[in-house]
């Protein structure tokens, strides 16, 4: 009985590679797909064609013989430019993540020839890149000075998973959504770091030996959208404390643009504490922490040896700060 259904399923996986084989599989290239991917991210077809330095032309036809492939229509033209029908959308979703796997394996090919050479491509926000991201560049740089990190700048956790979904990046390191390890994805916990009120030099709760967190409820504060990870954070930080919110008079989703309304106006924020050089700490106890920062990889696909040497690399960084166990107080600037 078990033969016959292992039988059966070998037939059902010979007949369906087959019937690949004998519609796209022969006709259907990677590169053919990598065309159309970067005529639609350009928007253009002249434009797609100054990125791959081929002739308009040849764009031109790379698609049409696509569509004639597919049996559908894969693109439109509109004022806005090209655009993806419904079939395309649903083959480029696919294809991103298949030339993404093709570029680590190209780049697998390279390290494991040449363990001092690659390239690894991270999204992160700016409290990561601030902190943990940038030792861990410097000591595998140390090491193997012919590793090349680039770098995507993502300030919002959406804006991250959405890099890491296209498969234009490997690894995202930022704070960990509650819903994140439930998911698609990887989930390797870092660190978490304790939340710290801050301000400007010169403004006048500077002056105050201890101050509770109550005393600030009607103080201008800036903030992170509340439908953010961070800003769930912050939100949480005064819930802790049997508080509602205060009065949120600026809303960004970049850790510079607070810190900039911190030190150039009268309001107050709420930052990690890694996140707090430049700025002043009040000293405030805060009864909750920031989310926890960590690294975060599709589920689906396999890491490559750069990738798995960066998250050992993290670890190490992290025991070496005291962040897991011991969390120090931030300083406040004299």
């Amino acid at each position: 009985m078990a033969s016959g259904h292992s039988h059966d399923r070998r037939g059902a996986t010979t007949g369906a590679l087959k019937a690949w084989d004998e519609r796209i599989g022969r006709r259907l290239g990677l590169r053919d797909l990598s065309i159309l991917l970067t005529a639609v991210e350009a928007g253009s077809m002249s434009k797609a064609a100054e990125r791959l330095r081929v002739s308009q032309p040849a764009i031109s036809k790379t698609i049409s013989l696509l569509e004639r492939e597919v049996g559908a229509q894969l693109i439109t033209r509109s004022p806005r430019g090209i655009l993806p029908t419904e079939h395309g959308r649903a083959l480029l979703d696919r294809s991103r993540a298949a030339i993404g796997e093709l570029q680590n394996a190209v780049e697998e090919l390279d390290v494991l020839s040449d363990a001092k050479a690659g390239r690894l491509r991270l999204a992160a926000n700016e409290v990561a890149l601030s902190g943990v991201v940038g030792t861990v560049i410097n000591r595998l740089h140390a090491r193997f000075p012919g590793i090349v990190f680039e770098i995507v700048p993502a300030y919002t956790h959406a804006a991250q998973i959405h890099e890491l979904e296209q498969g234009r990046v490997e690894l995202v390191i930022g704070q960990i959504a509650p819903s994140d390890a439930a998911g698609h994805l990887q989930v390797t916990e870092l660190f978490q770091e304790p939340i710290v009120v801050v301000c400007g030099p010169r403004h006048r709760w500077t002056r105050r030996d201890t101050i509770e967190l109550a005393e600030l409820i009607d103080e201008p504060w800036a903030f992170s959208s509340l439908n953010s990870v961070s800003g769930r954070s912050m939100e949480q930080a005064f819930r802790a404390s049997g508080l509602g919110l205060p009065r949120i008079m600026a809303v960004s989703s970049s850790m510079q643009v607070l810190r900039r309304l911190v030190m150039d106006n009268e309001y107050l924020a709420l930052f990690p504490r890694s996140a707090a050089q430049g700025v002043y700490v009040l000293p405030v106890a805060v009864n909750a922490s920031w989310q926890p920062i960590g690294i975060l990889s599709a589920r689906h696909r396999t890491l490559s040896p750069l990738a798995k040497l960066f998250i050992d690399c993290a670890h190490a960084v992290v025991r070496d700060s005291g962040h897991e166990k011991n969390p120090r107080k931030a300083a406040r600037p004299q």
